[in-house]
């Protein structure tokens, strides 16, 4: 299996504040990553830290393909261009058809009669769904997304996991961090629990159930609990 993304030992901190304290990880083509940790725990800071976005102190970063596409928490679009304009630019910059952005906008659960809609006049999960589509376009074989169900309601968010894990089957790469377990069992592959800028436990996720998500809840609160870390 190709990988897509290896990092190793990365490092990034503030002073003497560790954000991300010497992190390795592999990441393969059509495999879904999950990060689960508390606010604070490290996950955006380190998938900026992959980007690039911010600048790493330390550690290895590798991708077998073009960078990601990068969905992240609080996405900042041009709020006076509609969803179509904005998907029509991105398409023309793959030499896509115009056409094209009006079926990823459509797989994405936003209404036609919307497309030309200024964003502006969007509610936060319509916005939330224009800017994965953003992501998405051109198909990108790895994806790092932050958050990405924030502001969906369980019918978006349930529209939104069957369109990754389509991406997922067909063999694109998705870095995923989120607060939602329910979420992360039902797309991921493997799940890595983030404390304290430190990757504590790696948990397989073999079959996508409601006990599954126990387990993962138990596994949080442990180690996001006052017990010595090992």
């Amino acid at each position: 299996m190709r990988t897509a993304i290896a990092i190793s030992k990365l490092a990034k901190y503030y002073g003497r504040h560790k954000i991300v304290d010497g992190i390795s990880l592999k990441l393969n083509q059509g495999e879904a990553l999950g990060l689960l940790g508390a606010n604070g725990a490290g996950k955006s800071t380190l998938i900026k830290s992959i980007l690039g976005l911010v600048l790493a102190n330390g550690g290895d970063i590798e991708f077998s393909g073009n960078p990601p596409a990068y969905l992240p928490e609080n996405p900042q679009l041009p709020l006076s261009l509609s969803a179509l304009n904005l998907l029509q630019f991105k398409c023309a910059s793959f030499g896509l058809k115009a056409k094209d952005a009006e079926i990823m906008l459509g797989q994405l659960g936003l209404p036609a009669s919307r497309h030309q809609t200024a964003l502006r006049e969007y509610s936060k999960g319509m916005r939330q769904r224009t800017a994965l589509a953003f992501a998405l376009c051109g198909d990108p074989e790895c994806i790092l997304l932050d958050e990405p169900m924030s502001g969906l309601d369980a019918l978006g968010r349930a529209e939104i996991l069957s369109l990754l894990k389509q991406r997922r089957d067909g063999g694109a790469a998705f870095l995923m961090s989120s607060h939602i377990v329910t979420d992360m069992v039902q797309l991921c592959d493997r799940v890595l629990i983030m404390a304290k800028g430190k990757i504590c436990e790696e948990v397989t996720i073999s079959e996508h159930s409601m006990h599954e998500v126990k387990v993962l809840e138990d596994k949080l609160a442990y180690w996001t609990g006052d017990h010595p870390r090992e």
